[in-house]
């Protein structure tokens, strides 16, 4: 079996308050206000996850999006991985999104993805969100050594990663 990503007596945080936004449970209750964002900021989401990724495609539809918010509650249910809406403070509008994924192998024991929608990062909430999410998982997640792909290391350099510790765990 493999190792829980969390402990069973961890309190998953949420939601989580802050004087610029609120994190909450992604669910697909979510799916109209989180498909709004997703969209109006789908060239920038595809650097998210990787280097000139497909996703979101230019014809997602709110159908598409409801089974991927299906499939993050689930995970976050099970404590496989936990994706967090980020909403402004009234709750009204959806600014972007949080991953936190297990990752097992060696050096790092989770990844963290991030985004904001495009129309809030000029006004610095992208750096807002960075700083807030190496404090609050430092601070609050028993996560040791938490990797934000493509910020920490440029995509090259994670692919790179990868390919090396998958060689380190087939040994």
């Amino acid at each position: 079996m493999d190792k829980e990503f969390v402990p069973p007596d961890f309190e998953v945080p949420e939601p989580v308050k802050t004087a610029d936004f609120i994190l909450k449970k992604l669910t697909t209750k979510d799916v109209e206000q989180d498909y709004e964002a997703v969209m109006s900021s789908k060239e920038s989401l595809r650097q998210i996850f990787q280097k000139n990724d497909d996703w979101p495609a230019d014809d997602m539809t709110i159908e598409a999006n409801y089974e991927d918010l299906e499939y993050h509650e689930k995970d976050f249910d099970q404590r496989k991985s936990f994706t967090y809406t980020m909403l402004n403070v009234d709750e009204s509008r959806c600014l972007g999104c949080v991953y936190i994924y297990p990752w097992r192998g060696k050096v790092y024991d989770a990844q963290v993805y991030y985004w904001v929608v495009d129309s809030e990062k000029d006004k610095g909430l992208d750096e807002k969100l960075g700083n807030f999410l190496r404090d609050w998982i430092e601070s609050v997640w028993p996560i040791e050594k938490p990797v934000f792909p493509g910020r920490d290391m440029t995509w090259k350099e994670w692919e790179a990663f990868k390919k090396s510790s998958q060689k380190d765990n087939s040994k």
